[in-house]
């Protein structure tokens, strides 16, 4: 059920959940042991064109909330969409958490944790991920 544009590649030992709410460019790279978890009912994860993940990126489009007095299994979830845009390359291990937006041409450097909104053309490291720098212009095929 996932949607994959053409030229995409999946390693084989790639976890999807709810592959129906997860949309993908064309000319992506998913690596070894990634996850691309999306909601059980609304979360949707959305990656663009020219996209790169490497091994072990973790992105899930829900997390739960807290209520007093509940188990931690009981608790409400809380899904919101990811978009991920043209261009981006999230290095190994990196964890994309519910509702962020990753705009075009961003680099997040490997086991960075983000859990913030990134501008488009930013370089993004640490935990949390903040941005440390910005990527040079230059002159960038048309992204259809």
């Amino acid at each position: 059920k996932l949607k994959a544009g053409s030229g995409t590649g999946i390693a084989p030992n790639v976890s999807f959940r709810n592959g129906e709410r997860i949309t993908m460019g064309h000319d992506c790279h998913v690596g070894e042991r990634c996850y691309l978890w999306a909601g059980d009912s609304t979360g949707r994860i959305i990656i663009g064109n020219y996209v790169s993940l490497a091994p072990e990126v973790f992105i899930t489009a829900s997390d739960y909330k807290f209520e007093a007095g509940k188990p931690f299994r009981q608790q409400p979830k809380n899904e919101r969409d990811i978009r991920i845009g043209n261009d981006v390359w999230l290095g190994a291990r990196v964890v994309v958490t519910a509702g962020v937006s990753i705009g075009d041409g961003c680099i997040v450097g490997a086991g960075a944790v983000v859990t913030k909104d990134l501008p488009a053309g930013s370089i993004a490291a640490g935990v949390p991920a903040r941005v440390i720098g910005k990527r040079e212009p230059e002159p960038v095929p048309a992204l259809s």
